[in-house]
């Protein structure tokens, strides 16, 4: 089964492909070079060459910044990556699942979306937006064989959570009841259930440790 991990080129995304490769999956990590989701006609080409079975979305811009500070420019940053270019990819992707009568689309969202905090408006609101489309595109999809999911993402020992301060991961790490960052083989996990299991579709699934739930 082809799976494309677009936006999977960062620390998350290649350890996840190298999981996802261990289970038997074709798997194919890709950055901005071969699907730049900023760009229509990008995300078109490679849809259309690749036609993968299943896409996770993973590609995501944040600035965090208390929601007066926030510019024009850091607001369309992000709402570009988080929002239109998952829309792109939907877009182009859909077709051709619809036609195959089959189709796995995941959304890696995150806990932010139903759990913000100070610092992350824009962030999280566009997180909210994308567990939204899925619930949507769900509904408009499942009699073509083709599920849609969100995945929201706790704190995991990769990716963006390298970039939070150890005083601040200290704290973090504190909230979480079980005491401890999510190891990505446990996302791996999860994600293979959610791509072999039909009746998980229009799902929000917390990975997060419990972080979710205080």
């Amino acid at each position: 089964m082809k799976v494309a991990l677009i936006g999977g080129t960062g620390g998350i995304g290649t350890k996840l492909s190298e999981y996802l490769v261990d289970k038997k999956f074709e798997c194919l990590a890709v950055g901005s070079g071969l699907c730049d989701v900023t760009n229509e006609d990008s995300v078109k080409e490679f849809i259309d060459k690749e036609k993968p079975e299943v896409v996770i979305y993973l590609s995501v811009n944040n600035i965090d910044g208390l929601i007066h500070k926030q510019t024009e420019e850091t607001v369309d940053y992000q709402l570009e990556v988080n929002l239109k270019g998952f829309m792109r990819v939907l877009r182009h992707v859909t077709p051709h699942m619809r036609e195959a009568n089959f189709g796995r689309i995941i959304y890696m969202s995150s806990i932010l979306s139903t759990n913000p905090i100070k610092g992350t408006g824009v962030y999280s609101a566009s997180k909210a937006f994308g567990d939204t489309l899925v619930k949507v595109h769900s509904l408009e999809n499942a009699k073509y064989g083709i599920t849609t999911n969100s995945i929201q993402m706790g704190y995991f020992d990769a990716g963006l959570t390298n970039r939070v301060p150890e005083k601040v991961m200290n704290s973090v790490i504190d909230s979480i009841p079980l005491k401890r960052l999510g190891d990505v083989a446990e996302l791996a996990d999860v994600v293979e259930t959610v791509i072999k299991t039909e009746y998980i579709n229009g799902a929000q699934i917390a990975v997060s440790g419990g972080y979710a739930n205080t």
